[in-house]
């Protein structure tokens, strides 16, 4: 959006390669939420620029995007390759758009809710970890199989509470690591990220203070907790106190087991990596007890099921015992790092690092 904007376009279309699933196929009405700063412009969104030239945003299917690249002389296999090897490819489209809309507008209010642990180093207490997590979910909608109410109990109270336990933690500990805690829950994550790309941006403490976001969305403990993937470290020394903390209580580490998902830039982490704030969010790994090791085969299943949908709730599949682990492996990655006397860094190199560090 930013490219475009600085280019001088009027409008955008997104587009996927992939077909669009069958239970998208239903019409809605688009939306375009954002915050307003106390000044009244908007302070965070996504799919909106402020003060841009961007005035209409769309959606294209992936064979609309087929057809208007075909027509140009190109077509997706061309375009994804160069897009994949980090090189633009632009290309003149042969024909017009005509647009329409109409647009209603609405305020409402939403908090971001903040806590705050000191820590016991006369210096690094003021530095911060932050253990996050989002408090919304979908509200009321669409009914399915007669249920309209989107509890969210996995998505995302399990991440709440397990923040909530983690700050139970942090309060009985005699001795307080040196790094002060903050306990973030954020609002708006369904909307586009917007509580932490708010909080990250202007947090309730000096941005540079903040040295390392562990967030918590929707662990999907459904299963005994063996491995883990935790999404984001490896890109910087976070990898290291994840491996530290994991082998403690006998996790293993693994690779994503869903690349294709880019689940790292889908969570509230990636508003503090675009702050240049090194994140990591924790997700289940593929370790079985009956060594099958095909856990995420069974969590495909349960996310079709259950995700975003009325059926999230209380009543579900939970694994408390999974659940307790993961709070214990979350606490003492963040304990780690807020002991630690340096301050986690991007590794030398890395993209999320060259990007965004200067927004320190």
């Amino acid at each position: 959006m930013q490219t475009a904007a600085q280019h001088g376009a009027v409008g955008v279309l997104f587009a996927s390669p992939r077909p669009a699933p069958a239970s998208a196929a239903a019409s809605r009405p688009l939306s375009t939420t954002s915050v307003l700063g106390a000044d009244g412009k908007v302070a965070a969104a996504r799919g909106f620029i402020s003060g841009s030239g961007v005035n209409m945003t769309g959606t294209l299917s992936a064979a609309g995007l087929q057809a208007l690249l075909l027509n140009a002389a190109t077509d997706t296999a061309r375009v994804l390759s160069s897009l994949r090897q980090g090189q633009p490819a632009p290309v003149a489209l042969r024909g017009t758009l005509e647009a329409n809309w109409q647009s209603t507008y609405q305020d409402f209010d939403s908090y971001n809710v903040v806590g705050k642990i000191t820590g016991s180093d006369a210096t690094l207490r003021n530095e911060y970890v932050v253990h996050s997590a989002h408090l919304d979910h979908l509200g009321v909608a669409a009914p399915v199989q007669g249920d309209s109410i989107y509890n969210g109990a996995h998505d995302n109270a399990s991440g709440v509470a397990s923040v909530l336990e983690i700050a139970r933690l942090y309060s009985r500990l005699k001795q307080k690591p040196k790094r002060s805690i903050l306990l973030v829950l954020q609002t708006g994550e369904e909307l586009g990220l917007l509580g932490s790309a708010y909080f990250a941006a202007r947090p309730t403490v000096p941005k540079t203070a903040l040295v390392a976001d562990v967030n918590t969305d929707m662990p999907t403990i459904i299963a005994p907790l063996l491995s883990v993937v935790p999404l984001g470290a490896r890109h910087s020394s976070l990898a290291q106190p994840v491996e530290e903390a994991a082998r403690y209580l006998g996790l293993t580490v693994e690779e994503d087991p869903e690349p294709d998902q880019n689940r790292f830039i889908r969570s509230d982490q990636y508003s503090f990596v675009a702050q240049g704030i090194p994140a990591l969010h924790i997700k289940y790994g593929n370790r079985t007890p009956d060594g099958k090791n095909n856990l995420s085969e069974q969590v495909q299943k349960w996310r079709a099921l259950t995700y975003h949908k009325p059926q999230d709730d209380i009543n579900g599949t939970f694994d408390f015992e999974a659940g307790k682990k993961y709070v214990q492996l979350n606490f003492l990655i963040g304990y780690l790092v807020a002991q630690n006397p340096q301050r986690p860094t991007w590794n030398p190199g890395d993209f999320f690092g060259q990007r965004f560090a200067q927004q320190r």
